[in-house]
C-alpha cells in the first residue's frame, strides 16, 4: 500500500523565518541645549516703543518670542538629513568625527566624537495691549556642541531638531518709559540624534528607548588610521539594558517605627516607564510630625538613576523594585536608595537619603501606604523568552 503525503497549508500569518532589509540603529541620543543671547533695540525701534507707551490705551506693551515650527517626532528622520530646513533652523555636522575611548559601565569603550551646530532664526515682536505689532527684531541663535556617539565607518548620522522654544527671563512686559535698550533671550533646542546603517537582518525585536547624553570624551586623543571593517554594534553604549520591572503611582503614609524621623512621607513614582530607566521620575515630600526636634519638612527630587543598582526581587506573590541614584533635597545634592512593593497587604515603600560624606540623613523605614498605590509590575525581556527546537 502506498502512502500519500498530505500538504497542510499554513495560516497566512504563521511565524516563520524572514530576512528583512532595515535601517539598523547603532546609537540614539536625545538632549536639550540652551543658549542665552543679548538683543539690542535700534534707535528707531526705541522711538516706536516709546511712542506707543505714551498712549495709555496701548499700554502695557509685551515682548513675544516666536521660534520656528519644527516637524513632528515621527518619522524620526526625513529625506533632508542634516541639511538646512526651509522653516528657519539647521542641524549639521561640523568637521570630521574623531575616534575616542570613553569610560562606561565600569569599563572602556571605543566611540567617536562629533561636533554639531544647531542654529535657528527667531522673531521677537513688541505688541501693544490690543495685539498690534509696534516693532519686531529678527534674531539668530546658535549653539555648538560635541557628542560622543557610536558612529563607526559605514554608518550615517541623522540630526533632527524636534522642538525649539524661547523665553525672555528678564520679563516680557514693558510698563513705563524709558524702554530698556537691551534684553536677554534664552533659546532651547530639543534634539534627536541617530546613527544608522542599512543592513539585512533576521530578527526578534521589541521597542527601545533613546539613551541620555551622558558620555564624556577625554580632553585630547591620539589620531589613528581607520581600519577597514564592517560597522560593529556598541553594546556598552547603545542599546542600554532594559528594566526587569517597573513602578508607577502615588502613595503616602506614616514613616516606620525604625525611621530616623517620625512624620508623613508622600512619593510620586514612575520608574522604568516603557521598561527603560530613561525619563524615570521619583519625587518625595516629607511632613515632620515630631515638633521636639524642630521642623524638618523637605522635598526630594531624583536627578539620575543607576542602572546597575536596579533590582527586581520576588516578594511573596509580588515583585519588589529596588533602585539607587542621585537627587536633590531643597537644592542640596544627595544619594538615595528607594524600594517599593505592592502585595496583598497593600503598597509598601522605603526611602533613604545619604549626604556626600556617606551619612544617612533620612530613612523612612518601611512605610505602609494608607493613601494611593504604587503598582510594581514585571517587564518582559528577552531572557523571559524560551526557545524550543521542533
Amino acid at each position: 500500500m502506498s502512502s500519500k503525503k498530505h500538504n497542510i497549508p499554513k495560516a497566512s500569518n504563521s511565524l516563520q523565518d524572514e530576512c528583512i532589509r532595515v535601517q539598523k540603529v547603532y546609537d540614539w541620543v536625545t538632549d536639550a541645549l540652551t543658549v542665552r543671547k543679548t538683543v539690542q533695540f535700534t534707535r528707531d525701534q526705541l522711538e516706536c516703543i516709546e511712542e506707543a507707551m505714551e498712549d495709555p490705551s496701548r499700554r502695557p506693551l509685551r515682548l513675544i518670542c516666536k521660534a520656528p515650527k519644527t516637524p513632528p517626532i515621527f518619522p524620526l528622520h526625513n529625506n533632508h538629513g542634516d541639511k538646512i530646513d526651509e522653516e528657519g533652523f539647521i542641524c549639521e555636522q561640523v568637521g570630521e568625527k574623531r575616534d575616542v575611548t570613553v569610560s562606561t559601565n565600569g569599563g572602556f569603550a571605543d566611540a567617536q566624537l562629533v561636533d554639531l551646530l544647531f542654529s535657528a532664526d527667531l522673531k521677537i515682536l513688541v505688541v501693544d495691549r490690543h495685539g498690534d505689532v509696534v516693532t519686531h527684531i529678527n534674531v539668530n541663535a546658535s549653539v555648538f556642541e560635541s557628542f560622543v556617539l557610536c558612529f563607526p565607518d559605514g554608518t550615517d548620522l541623522f540630526c533632527k531638531v524636534s522642538k525649539i522654544f524661547c523665553r525672555i527671563p528678564s520679563g516680557t512686559v514693558l510698563l513705563n518709559t524709558p524702554a530698556p535698550e537691551e534684553f536677554s533671550v534664552e533659546v532651547t533646542f530639543c534634539i534627536d540624534i541617530q546613527v544608522e546603517a542599512e543592513v539585512k537582518l533576521e530578527v526578534l525585536a521589541k521597542f527601545c528607548s533613546p539613551r541620555d547624553n551622558d558620555l564624556i570624551a577625554p580632553i585630547s586623543g591620539i589620531d589613528q588610521c581607520p581600519r577597514v571593517d564592517f560597522p560593529q554594534q556598541c553594546p556598552d553604549i547603545f542599546p542600554r539594558p532594559n528594566c526587569d520591572c517597573s513602578a508607577e503611582g502615588e502613595a503616602s503614609g506614616l514613616t516606620g517605627s525604625d525611621a530616623t524621623e517620625q512624620g508623613r512621607l508622600a512619593v510620586l513614582v514612575n520608574i522604568c516607564p516603557n521598561c527603560s530607566l530613561v525619563d524615570s521620575v521619583l519625587r518625595a515630600s516629607f511632613n515632620d510630625q515630631d515638633n521636639s526636634d524642630g521642623d524638618r519638612d523637605f522635598n526630594f527630587t531624583a536627578t539620575s538613576f543607576d542602572q546597575d543598582t536596579l533590582c527586581c526581587e520576588d516578594h511573596k506573590d509580588a515583585v519588589k523594585l529596588i533602585v539607587s541614584g542621585e537627587g536633590r533635597v531643597d537644592g542640596r545634592k544627595v544619594d538615595f536608595n528607594f524600594a517599593a512593593v505592592d502585595d496583598n497587604s497593600g503598597t509598601q515603600f522605603q526611602l533613604q537619603l545619604i549626604n556626600h560624606k556617606g551619612k544617612t540623613i533620612f530613612d523612612s523605614g518601611v512605610v505602609q501606604a494608607d493613601e494611593g498605590e504604587i503598582e510594581v509590575e514585571d517587564c518582559v525581556t528577552f531572557d523571559d523568552l524560551k526557545f524550543k527546537k521542533v
